[in-house]
């Protein structure tokens, strides 16, 4: 008995579509990754024993046909620099790609033949059809922007206290000293200066950018970071304004009320704006976090990423409640993957415990488990592209890593120590130490695919179901 099944028109049947977010704060290794997984989808071979799509559900079963990129889908979203992304990986010197900046997109489609599910059973009996298409949309944005959330439910004037604050402690307090000296000089009821306000905005900048650069990642407003297509627009040239007391009718014309007004610009036409145009069709996110960096860096830099992850965590709406439903009112990402990245950068036996102290970390931050209870969610600890290899020291047996860093022209054997279980980590009784390994000169990367880990299994979880 079949009638539960419901009729689909032969559309729906043979294509799926799915848009796929894909976010991390600076450094996480998004650009990498979109470049793997396109260069792995369009390379990889069924009948190769190390494929990087081992773990993938429908190559693993001999029903991936094959991967085609569309060139012509985005009329007016830059689309994802993948051949020069590839071409800096695989070329004489293999080197990482230059990170992306702002929004792109770019579509791939996966042809493949239906398992045995219900789905496929409705789809043979309609058309007797044994294939099937999936079209990818890879949205990728700067994980900056997600920072921007907590800014939506905040007024200028409590923003900007809090921002103060913030950059009055700990390094910051150093990083801040230029910016802070000269939006003091004026009190916020003098009258409004656009050459001012230019500069105050361009000091300010260039404090979050020397926190940037520090490996600090809670930074707003996120566009001042990564403008994106708001370079030079008037809508950035703004910044926290001592002395602007919340409650407060700003006086005409005052500087107060002119950064009051592009505060509120900025809420409306570049957050909202962004998450109206962009967030309405995601499907599925997948957000890369940098722990090890963070790790390296010591306490500070790791509770900023903390701080981070929780501002965006809860803002950011998944699941049953819609991503941004307030804003987009759309129910829409049903899956969310948290990736810990440069899995290959701890030895074999400690990529389980980073990907446990990544999840320990994303249930502390989470306080009102807004995730949890929302979406379908998988931590996963991965590495999009594999450049180091596991080895045992002979003489103790200890694993340790084989890798090339910056400058090197030989591989050499890297100790990288260990990955805390604790979070957050006891920093008085954990050895960890981040090695910048750079990518591999393998010819076989270009035909082949990348090696990963658990890059597959990530793909798997995201799209697996769809292409049954």
């Amino acid at each position: 008995m079949v009638d539960f099944i419901p009729k689909l028109s032969p559309s729906n049947l043979l294509t799926r579509k799915i848009e796929l977010g894909v976010t991390g704060l600076a450094r996480a290794g998004k650009t990498v990754f979109i470049t793997a997984l396109l260069h792995d989808l369009l390379r990889a071979e069924t009948t190769a024993a190390k494929s990087p799509l081992r773990g993938f559900g429908p190559f693993d079963e001999g029903r991936l046909v094959g991967a085609v990129l569309r060139h012509d889908a985005n009329a007016t979203v830059p689309e994802f620099p993948y051949g020069q992304t590839l071409r800096a990986l695989t070329g004489e010197t293999p080197s990482w790609p230059q990170p992306t900046e702002g929004i792109s997109r770019i579509r791939v489609e996966l042809r493949y033949r239906r398992g045995r599910g219900l789905r496929a059973v409705a789809a043979g009996r309609g058309l007797g059809s044994g294939e099937s298409l999936l079209t990818l949309d890879i949205i990728d944005y700067p994980g900056e922007w997600l920072v921007d959330l907590p800014m939506l439910e905040q007024d200028f004037e409590t923003w900007s206290q809090a921002m103060l604050d913030q950059a009055r402690l700990g390094p910051r307090a150093e990083l801040s000293r230029d910016w802070l000296s000269f939006v003091t000089q004026r009190a916020p009821d003098t009258a409004h200066d656009e050459e001012y306000a230019a500069e105050a905005a361009r000091l300010y900048t260039e404090y979050l950018r020397a926190c940037a650069e520090r490996g600090l990642r809670f930074l707003q407003p996120g566009r001042f970071l990564t403008p994106g297509s708001l370079r030079g627009a008037a809508v950035l040239r703004f910044c926290p304004l001592p002395g602007a007391q919340a409650g407060a009718k700003p006086g005409r014309g005052s500087l107060h009320e002119a950064f009051r007004a592009k505060y509120r610009d900025y809420q409306d036409k570049v957050v909202r704006d962004f998450y109206r145009r962009h967030f309405t069709a995601l499907d599925r996110q997948i957000v890369l976090i940098d722990a090890l960096r963070a790790l390296d860096a010591g306490p500070t830099v790791f509770e900023d990423m903390s701080q981070a992850l929780a501002a965006i965590l809860g803002n950011f709406r998944h699941g049953r409640s819609g991503p941004l439903s307030w804003l987009t009112g759309r129910r829409g990402i049903d899956k969310v993957l948290f990736a810990a990245t440069k899995a290959d950068h701890v030895i074999r036996g400690d990529r389980l415990h980073l990907e446990n102290l990544t999840r320990r970390m994303l249930h502390v931050v989470d306080e009102s488990n807004r995730i949890k209870t929302s979406a379908e969610i998988q931590v996963a600890a991965i590495a999009a592209i594999r450049c180091t290899e596991d080895m045992r020291r002979s003489d103790t047996g200890r694993e340790i890593l084989f890798g090339r860093r910056p400058g090197d022209t030989e591989e050499q054997a890297f100790d990288p120590g260990a990955v805390p279980l604790d979070f957050p980590p006891r920093w008085d009784a954990f050895r960890y130490r981040f090695w910048d390994f750079q990518p591999r000169n393998d010819p076989a990367w270009r035909h082949g695919g990348f090696p990963a880990i658990k890059l597959a299994e990530a793909l798997d979880f995201l799209i697996g179901e769809d292409m049954t």
